[in-house]
């Protein structure tokens, strides 16, 4: 009851101070033909912008149409441009496992993390790791919800190495 008291004085109070400082309003509600008039301005200055716009839409309208025209008659340039083809094939690249076999067969990957529940949250993990150590890393599905992320590594020092190195770019406490 005194807060619905309070908040009546308190609204009267505003009112009243708002109705001092700004003096009280003029309504002008009595005068029909001074209504009229100022609408029938606003009317025409919206007539005259309609036809503005109109004029300006039909002045475009009509430079488009004049480029159509204009490109209509250009001759086709683009088969003149191209080279010609060279009858030489192409060299065939040997893959990445020719030159390094012993790379790719002694490569294991290592699970750092806890598993992740989407493949989306892993992947998002794994390109900010990237950008803030610079390894590669590989988002291993274990089964359906479940998704490790890993790196590579060959020896146990490396594998070190890189855990210290992912410790030490995040801040975060990997076990060894």
């Amino acid at each position: 009851m005194f807060r619905l008291l309070g908040f009546l004085i308190g609204s009267a109070t505003a009112i009243i101070i708002i109705l001092l400082v700004l003096g009280i309003p003029e309504f002008n509600l009595s005068d029909a033909g001074n209504d009229q008039q100022r609408f029938d301005a606003a009317v025409e200055k919206l007539r005259i912008k309609q036809q503005e716009v109109a004029d300006v839409a039909k002045t475009m309208f009509d430079e488009v149409a004049a480029v159509d025209d204009g490109q209509n008659n250009i001759e086709p340039v683009t088969e003149k441009a191209l080279p010609e083809p060279s009858a030489q094939p192409l060299p065939d690249v040997p893959d990445f496992a020719d030159y390094y076999p012993a790379i790719q067969d002694e490569l294991q990957w290592y699970s750092f993390w806890n598993p992740f529940r989407s493949e989306i949250a892993a992947r998002g993990f794994v390109t900010q790791l990237e950008k803030v150590t610079g390894l590669d890393y590989r988002v291993v599905k274990v089964r359906t919800g479940i998704y490790e992320v890993a790196f590579a590594f060959d020896s146990d020092v490396e594998r070190r190495t890189k855990l210290s190195q992912i410790s030490a770019a995040t801040g975060l406490d990997l076990p060894d």
